[in-house]
Parts: C-alpha cells; structure tokens; sequence
C-alpha cells in the first residue's frame, strides 16, 4: 500500500511539473502487481487511465524544499577550549643544617642525629688539644690522632660528647639549586651512556628532576 501510495505521489509531481502530461496509466500485470508510469501499459497488462490536474488547485501552496543547517561560523575572538596542564611534582623535602662540630652549613634530606665528638673540638676543657688528650708525662700526640676519637669508657672520660647539628627546612631557593645540580649530573651521565639499560633509568629520572624543576620557574 505504501508503494502505491508512494507511486502517485511520484506521478502527480511529474504530471504537475510536466504541464502537458495530464494522465497517468495504471498497470496492472497478470500475478496483480501494479506500477503507475506516463505511458501506456505494456501489451497484455490491464491498463487503467487516472486523471491528474496539470495544475495545482486554487489556494494549493507546495511542500517547503528540505534544508541542511549549516553549523554557524566559529567565532574568532571566541576563547579556544582550555588544556589541562597537570601540576609539577613537589621539590623534595630538605633541610639546612650546620655542623655542630665545624660550624659548615650544609643541605640534607634528613636531619642526622646526634653523634660523639671531641670535647677538645668543642671547646672544652680550655686547653690545647694535645694537653687534652695526650698521655700523662708524654710528649702529646701527633695531628693525625686528634682526629681519632677514643673509644671505652664514659664518654667524659673518653674525651667526647653528644652534640646535635642544629638544622631548620631549607628555603626554595637552595632546594631547587640542589635539584640543578641532580639534573646537571644525571644529564651528564645520560649523555654518556651506551647501553639501553642504563639509559632508561636516567631518562627517568630527568624527566622526573625536569618536573620537580617546573616548580622553580
């Protein structure tokens, strides 16, 4: 039904466009399918002449012609769709501490703790080291021993003392000139490795250096 349907619809819009053509034959074969067309029936087909007006009626307005939306222009000062950049991997936690023994600042990951050293070192008791430390009625002892600290016994009687290096968190500055530095060294390495096994590690860890460093720009 639909196809028949569909057929006149067909040869109504051809009989409109074509003015002249004011009929349409329907064909009818011998197993009863039928076909609508604008000439007569083929020789042994039942043929039936249908009227079409060769003009649309008064008052009469024709379907609207299909359109395809066209998606509007984009617009050049819009703002163009943020990329998402992740964050840099922290700087690493280090600390400035200075030598209670020395008094030398230096940076470390981790505060040491406390360790023995010379009483002489730290100033006590007042007098020279050799006085200190040397053997009752000896000669004292040479500069190399001073820098052996005895072992046995108390530590007072021993000569040495618990001291702790005092130690604060390092300012930025000096965490991301460490890191260079890391970086500056495994780059070096890197460029003088041969062997696939030893790249892949160090590519790792620039990569990893070079995103700590994204916080120091």
């Amino acid at each position: 039904m639909k196809g028949v349907l569909a057929a006149i619809v067909v040869m109504t819009c051809v009989a409109w466009c074509a003015g002249a053509r004011a009929q349409v034959y329907r064909c009818m074969t011998s197993g009863g399918s039928v076909a609508y067309q604008d000439r007569p029936c083929a020789q042994g087909q039942r043929q039936t002449v249908v009227d079409v007006p060769s003009r649309a009626p008064p008052g009469d307005v024709p379907p609207p012609v299909a359109t395809v939306a066209t998606p509007p222009a984009a617009d050049a000062n819009a703002a163009s769709p943020a990329v998402y950049v992740p964050p840099p991997s922290p700087l690493p936690v280090m600390y400035a501490c200075v030598g209670a023994v020395n008094g030398k600042r230096y940076l470390t990951r981790s505060p040491p703790p406390p360790y023995l050293a010379p009483l002489g070192a730290m100033g006590w008791p007042p007098q020279t080291l050799s006085r200190a430390y040397g053997a009752p009625g000896g000669a004292g002892m040479s500069a190399p021993e001073l820098s052996k600290p005895r072992i046995g016994g108390p530590r007072i009687a021993a000569g040495m003392t618990e001291v702790e290096d005092s130690c604060a968190p390092a300012p930025q500055a000096e965490v991301c000139a460490f890191v260079q530095r890391e970086y500056d060294d495994n780059h070096r390495k890197l460029r003088m490795a041969v062997l696939p096994r030893e790249q892949e590690p160090l590519q790792q860890r620039e990569q990893e250096l070079q995103d700590q460093l994204r916080n120091c720009r």
